[in-house]
C-alpha cells in the first residue's frame, strides 16, 4: 500500500511538471487611481490609470496618445462581488474607437526608466470631447447603486508597432518569436491588467466631493483666469512662471507653482524623452484644464534657444574677409519662452 501510494505520489509530480506553465513576471503595472470614487453614472469624472516600468532598465511602451480610429490599448471592466467574495463581470468597455477621423491619430512612444512611470487621464461622460480626444470616449456603464469593483486592461498586441516595443509570451511562458533584443519589454499574449479598484454608484451626486485635486487656494490666480476661461492670462502666468530652461530638466521634477497641483487642471502631460539640438527648438507638453463648462484639452510650447540673423550675417562677413578669431554672439543657448497656448 505505502508502495502504491508513494508510486502515485511520484506520477503526480512528474505529471505537474511536465505540463508546467513557465511562469514569467509582468514587469509593466497598471495602477487606477481617482480623486472622487462615489459618483453617479450621469457624471463627469476622472480616472487615471498608471503604467509602471517595473524592470531595471529603460523601456519603451506606447500609450494612447491622439488614437482616433483601430481598437483602445486601454479598456475598464466593473466587477458585482457578492457576499461569498465572488466577482461577476457586469459590464466591459466596447474596444472599437468610434472618433472622428478627419485629423490623422496614432498612438505614441513614452520612454520609461527603470521603475518610472507615467499616468493617463480618462473622462467618463464628457461627451463634448468624446469625438475627438481618446481619452473622453468612455463612459460610466448605467449600472445600479451599489459599490463595484473597477480594473483596467492594457491590450497593445492590436497595434502594428507593439512588435518594436514588446516582447509576446504565450501562457505558458514562451516567446511567440524568439528574439534576442533587450530593448522589447516581456509582455504575455493577454496583455496586463491592473488591481481592482473600489468605486460605488450612487443615486445622487455627492456635493461634499469634488473631482479635482483642491490644493491651492481659494484666490488662486491660475484658477480663476481657467474658470473665466481667460486663456491669454493663463497663458501670461505660466510664462511668467517658466522662465529659466532648468525647469523643465526634461522629465524630472520641477519647481514652478503652476506646475503644482491645482484645482482647475485635470493634467498635466510628462516633458518629452529628448528635444532637437539645433537651435531653436521647441518643447511641449500637454495640459488640460477642467472649469464649470466641462475638459479643455491644451498644449503648452516653449521654444529653446535662440539664433540672432543680425550675429550671424556678421559673423559670415567677418568669415569672408579673412576675419575668423573674430565672433559676435549670435545664439543664446539659454533662452527659454513660452510660445503658445493651444487648444487642441
Amino acid at each position: 500500500m505505502i508502495k502504491t501510494n508513494y508510486f502515485l505520489l511520484l506520477l503526480i509530480f512528474t505529471i505537474s511538471f511536465s505540463v508546467k506553465a513557465d511562469l514569467r513576471p509582468i514587469y509593466l503595472t497598471l495602477e487606477i487611481s481617482a480623486s472622487k470614487t462615489k459618483f453617479t453614472t450621469a457624471e463627469l469624472i476622472q480616472i487615471n490609470v498608471t503604467l509602471k516600468n517595473c524592470t531595471g532598465i529603460n523601456h519603451s511602451i506606447l500609450i494612447p496618445g491622439n488614437q482616433s480610429k483601430g481598437l483602445k490599448l486601454i479598456y475598464f471592466s466593473w466587477y458585482k462581488v457578492n457576499e461569498n467574495n465572488f466577482y461577476t463581470e457586469v459590464h466591459r468597455d466596447s474596444r472599437e474607437i468610434i472618433m472622428d477621423t478627419s485629423v490623422k491619430g496614432y498612438v505614441n512612444f513614452n520612454r520609461l526608466d527603470s521603475n518610472e512611470s507615467t499616468t493617463i487621464p480618462f473622462f467618463f461622460n464628457d461627451t463634448k470631447n468624446a469625438l475627438k480626444h481618446i481619452n473622453s470616449t468612455y463612459e460610466i456603464p448605467k449600472l445600479p447603486p451599489g459599490k463595484y469593483k473597477l480594473i483596467a486592461w492594457y491590450y497593445p498586441w492590436d497595434e502594428e508597432l507593439a512588435k518594436h516595443v514588446f516582447s509576446k509570451y504565450d501562457w505558458k511562458g514562451h516567446d511567440e518569436i524568439p528574439v534576442d533584443n533587450s530593448e522589447l519589454m516581456d509582455l504575455p499574449e493577454s496583455g496586463a491588467q491592473s488591481t481592482y479598484f473600489d468605486v460605488e454608484i450612487i443615486a445622487q451626486a455627492d456635493a461634499k466631493q469634488t473631482n479635482s485635486v483642491n490644493s491651492c487656494g481659494k484666490g488662486c490666480k491660475l484658477c480663476r483666469t481657467i474658470e473665466c476661461e481667460n486663456w491669454r492670462k493663463t497663458k501670461r502666468i505660466i510664462r511668467r512662471d517658466s522662465k529659466d530652461l532648468s525647469e523643465y530638466n526634461l522629465g524630472k521634477d520641477t519647481n514652478g507653482d503652476w506646475q503644482k497641483a491645482h484645482r482647475n487642471i485635470a493634467y498635466l502631460g510628462d516633458n518629452p524623452d529628448a528635444i532637437l539640438a539645433s537651435l531653436p527648438s521647441y518643447l511641449s507638453r500637454e495640459i488640460i484644464f477642467q472649469n464649470k463648462n466641462g475638459i479643455h484639452y491644451f498644449y503648452l510650447t516653449w521654444q529653446i534657444g535662440k539664433v540672432s540673423r543680425v550675429g550671424s550675417r556678421i559673423n559670415q562677413f567677418f568669415y569672408l574677409i579673412g576675419l575668423r578669431n573674430v565672433r559676435t554672439s549670435f545664439s543664446r543657448v539659454r533662452y527659454s519662452k513660452l510660445k503658445w497656448l493651444r487648444e487642441y
